[in-house]
């Protein structure tokens, strides 16, 4: 079986999601397996996780967009890292274009590219036909590497063998557990983490004059500060604990206690499974947040928290 790796900036996250449901077909016939940083155990170091995995994959998925080529560590890092993988023949390195923006000048410009003619999924009048032509893309770049080093033919395509699905389980009553709550909780909290760490990176790329500094404290606790011409013009704490293990708190201000906090967001469950509820206690942001969140959601808006108190303090 083939690996992938997913390279994308998090506001593409939902162009993330609809790529991994579409390759569920390759997943479902054994022909790969999918990894992105959503897949980081909680408490695992995040860059040792994302380089072990960038290095050991067989093709490398690149979502280009402005943002993608904009963020430092998806560009630079990422980006960089799987062009020379390529070019050594250890991996390949596909680019799929999901919103237009101007690549053509670019290293990645020179591999390969999809949708065909390079086409921006977000300019497709039907998405799925979109993701449809990017995943036959990546059904021949899977053969290519599986048996030769040129691209096949779409005439052996037609001649492949496909193992035969795996038996479908009976589907069992939907009910949400308390290891579901629990893992849903831990894993919220990585992403946020994981958001906020991305979205602070990208500060200084936007302006020069900026910065953002992110600091892991434990599984359980980060801090950030944002900075305007190395002045600090906000900070928090984000932190699971205080009110119970399954609540994500933001706190003004970098704290090391769990007594106080401006916002709080709860796990909760309904028949769609286990998200977060905000309880309201940010006044300002009242009229913007739904009660229902997923974590990137809930990333979003914690962020949104910090950097609406860092553009208060400038006017």
């Amino acid at each position: 079986m083939a690996t992938a790796f997913i390279s994308y900036s998090h506001r593409d996250e939902a162009f993330r999601q609809e790529l991994e449901t579409h390759l569920a077909p390759l997943k479902r016939q054994g022909l790969l397996s999918v990894w992105h940083d959503r897949r980081i155990t909680a408490g695992d170091p995040l860059d040792h996780a994302i380089s072990e995995n960038l290095e050991s994959a067989d093709l490398i998925l690149m979502l280009i967009s402005a943002d993608f080529v904009a963020s430092e560590y998806c560009y630079a890092r990422e980006m960089t890292r799987a062009l020379e993988r390529h070019e050594a023949k250890a991996a390949r390195a596909i680019s799929i274009i999901c919103r237009p923006c101007d690549f053509h000048s670019l290293p990645l410009a020179k591999f390969v590219l999809l949708p065909t003619d390079a086409k921006a999924v977000s300019l497709w009048t039907d998405r799925d036909a979109a993701w449809v032509d990017v995943v036959r893309g990546i059904r021949w770049a899977l053969e290519a590497t599986a048996t030769a080093p040129k691209p096949p033919t779409r005439m052996s395509l037609k001649a492949d063998v496909r193992p035969e699905p795996a038996a479908e389980r009976p589907l069992l009553p939907r009910r949400t557990t308390d290891l579901q709550m629990d893992s849903f909780s831990q894993n919220a909290m990585r992403d946020v983490g994981m958001f906020f760490q991305k979205e602070l990176d990208m500060l200084q790329m936007r302006d020069p004059a900026w910065k953002g500094e992110f600091r892991q404290i434990d599984a359980n606790r980060f801090t950030s500060q944002v900075y305007l011409d190395e002045k600090e013009v906000a900070s928090c704490t984000v932190f699971q604990g205080g009110m119970g293990p399954r609540t994500i708190h933001y706190s003004q201000g970098t704290v090391s206690t769990a007594n106080s906090w401006n916002e709080a967001l709860t796990v909760e469950a309904d028949e769609g499974g286990p998200y977060l509820k905000p309880m309201g206690m940010a006044m300002s942001f009242r009229g913007q947040r739904p009660n229902r969140m997923e974590p990137f959601d809930a990333a979003r808006y914690l962020f949104e928290m910090l950097m609406y108190q860092a553009r208060s303090r400038v006017k």
